[in-house]
């Protein structure tokens, strides 16, 4: 009977060896691969050209053909305080001594909508990305600024 338990314990043993990996040999963990993020550089606009008073008088008188929509220039004027832009060009865009006059900028829409994206040579301060200053928020700013010209 002795044997027997001996027998019964040493294949116990056995069966709880087997059960806790006790024989298995240690695995080891495969490595992780982990994304490196990349980044491009956007190279900045060149700041608005401000127009000479000749230039304003023709700008003006070609923004005059150049139908504005009342709506688009609501909105745009909304834009302009929501984005506190009369801080430093003025409530009305005249400009101020920490910004220039608004009435004054030349470009197209697409090239002001780009300024607004890059923030040109002035960098950050003035960098709308997209939740910020959407497309169509960007087209109804130029439109209220173009409105600027004719007041």
């Amino acid at each position: 009977m002795f044997k027997r338990s001996g027998l019964l314990i040493a294949l116990m043993i056995i069966l709880l060896a087997a059960g806790c990996g006790g024989g298995a040999p240690a695995s080891t963990p495969l490595p992780t691969i982990t994304a490196i993020p990349t980044y491009s550089y956007v190279e900045p606009t060149a700041a608005p050209a401000m127009a000479t008073a000749a230039a304003a008088t023709a700008a003006a008188a070609s923004s005059a053909t150049t139908a504005l929509d009342p709506q688009a220039v609501e909105r745009g004027r909304g834009r302009y305080e929501a984005l506190d832009c009369g801080s430093c060009h003025g409530a009305a865009g005249e400009g101020t001594d920490k910004g220039s006059s608004m009435i004054a900028y030349v470009g197209t829409e697409d090239e002001f909508i780009a300024f607004m994206r890059s923030g040109g040579k002035l960098g950050a301060d003035h960098q709308y990305s997209t939740n910020r200053l959407s497309d169509s928020g960007g087209k109804n700013l130029f439109q209220y600024l173009l409105s600027l010209r004719a007041s």
